[in-house]
């Protein structure tokens, strides 16, 4: 980021300044164990740890300077330590990091671009700064730095030079997503998709469709708002808004749409992408058809942007998506299809088709944990999900932890053998079975919300493991 001097610091956050305020800081850290050369702190407390026990590390490991909370008990022997260190003393130091976010922000020279949605928001990230990249400087957020550290730290990241920042927005709560665009200021916005996620901590569907609209409310008039067509929110979330809106989705009406969608080789998708003035060939990169509508929605924001048909094709082809989500692994002969990041219902059910599609004319096996945060609802999802397994024809099923036993029983009631399905307490004991039940040409997907923990077993798996060891299976 551009250098601010500790004076702009305690502006931009309501502190107090203890220090030289003319002296400046250009780049900014949370973490001790990372924070080697960056010149300013932010000393961040949660629920479990408290980053102004760590102050004096920091100044260790080369800072000049931090911003902690004043009444924070840390902070008094420090100061008896080191009297001279400049601090910014500040009521929250969550609040303050967003503050001062929001101060780089308005002195970058980019177009920003917000995106949310309860699937698919990262998938979708990655394809449009691969397209954006084809033709401008793009500082985006790596990984899921989506929520009120992420994406100031993205912000802090970016450069002098870079002409677009692209945002993932992530939300725990209502509310989230209107602070995080108070900070990004986007003058485009997408929203992929509303559904069942976090149904535990926002209770129901229309809670969540009104945090995603916040978004909505936040692009200008004169921005540009990219909304699913085939969503039953759209509706409500358009009127949201007084920004233009262009859709994109399956159906006639929307503005942007994949026709003649074909699996290549692997479970890769190509299809034909149309537009207002726009008509081309895309190849994606990443296996499931349920990554053209993420890459179609890229594709609008980008041609709204200002991006030709040929970079898009580009861009799309040359993603490069975020580790865990749908990544192929060739293993002992056998296919594994890793998304071990996130699960909710619909990335679920997107997920099992995906396994069908591979592995057509192979055995299949879904290895699935929990899908967390559903609320008092969740083993209605689980059911619902293990229905769907079975009604797709998947070979055998692998369950994960307590509650992915409703997976188990509801694949059985649906017609799925017994002797098909199989429940494991942990990722190490689920590995261990798949060792003895996998055969060559298998292929296995690996699905479960990322507190399952479940990529331990694709690191498993990459091991020479197998044996024809008989098992009977445990429903």
């Amino acid at each position: 980021m551009r250098s601010v001097s500790l004076r702009e610091v305690a502006r931009a956050t309501a502190g107090t300044l203890e220090g030289n305020g003319a002296l400046t800081v250009g780049t900014v850290g949370t973490d001790t164990r990372d924070l080697g050369g960056k010149d300013l702190f932010i000393a961040l407390k949660g629920q479990r740890f408290d980053g102004h026990a760590f102050i004096e590390q920091a100044v260790d490991t080369g800072a000049t300077a931090a911003i902690v909370e004043r009444k924070n008990p840390n902070v008094t022997p420090f100061r008896r330590l080191f009297p001279d260190f400049p601090l910014v003393l500040v009521r929250d130091s969550l609040t303050a990091m967003g503050d001062l976010a929001k101060f780089v922000r308005e002195g970058l020279d980019v177009v920003a671009v917000g995106i949310t949605g309860t699937t698919g928001k990262t998938c979708t990230k990655d394809y449009l700064v691969s397209v954006l990249s084809t033709g401008r400087r793009v500082a985006a957020s790596p990984g899921s730095y989506n929520n009120e550290v992420g994406i100031p730290l993205t912000i802090f990241q970016a450069e002098k030079k870079d002409r677009v920042l692209v945002a993932e927005m992530g939300a725990r709560h209502p509310g989230d997503i209107k602070r995080l665009a108070e900070i990004v200021k986007p003058e485009f916005g997408l929203i992929t998709n509303v559904g069942p996620g976090h149904l535990e901590l926002f209770k129901t569907e229309e809670v969540v469709a009104g945090t995603k609209a916040e978004l909505a409310r936040a692009v200008p008039e004169e921005g540009v708002l990219v909304l699913n067509g085939d969503d039953p929110w759209t509706r409500y979330i358009s009127k949201q808004t007084k920004a233009r809106i262009v859709r994109f989705g399956h159906g006639r009406s929307a503005d942007y749409r994949a026709e003649h969608i074909k699996l290549e080789a692997g479970g890769r998708p190509s299809f034909v992408l149309h537009g207002p003035g726009l008509e081309v060939r895309v190849n994606l990169p990443a296996v499931g058809r349920h990554q053209v509508q993420n890459a179609v929605a890229a594709a609008a924001c980008a041609h709204q942007m200002g991006m030709n048909a040929s970079r898009i094709a580009r861009g799309l082809k040359g993603a490069i998506l975020s580790p865990w989500r749908t990544e192929v692994v060739e293993s002992n002969g056998c296919t594994i299809i890793s998304d071990a990041y996130n699960a909710n219902p619909c990335s679920m059910n997107a997920a099992i088709e995906t396994l069908t599609e591979i592995g057509s004319g192979r055995r299949t096996i879904a290895v699935l944990g929990a899908m967390t945060e559903l609320g008092k609802d969740s083993r209605h999802y689980h059911e619902e999900a293990g229905r769907y397994l079975a009604s797709n024809d998947v070979d055998l099923l692998v369950t994960v932890g307590r509650r992915a036993r409703y997976y188990a029983s509801a694949a059985v009631a649906e017609g799925m053998p017994k002797g098909s399905v199989f429940r494991c307490e942990s990722p190490d004991e689920a590995a261990g079975l798949l060792g003895k039940i996998i055969e060559t040409e298998d292929v296995i997907l690996i699905k479960a919300s990322r507190v399952a923990g479940l990529e331990s077993i694709v690191e498993k798996l990459g091991k020479p493991c197998f044996s024809r060891e008989k098992l009977v299976a445990n429903v």
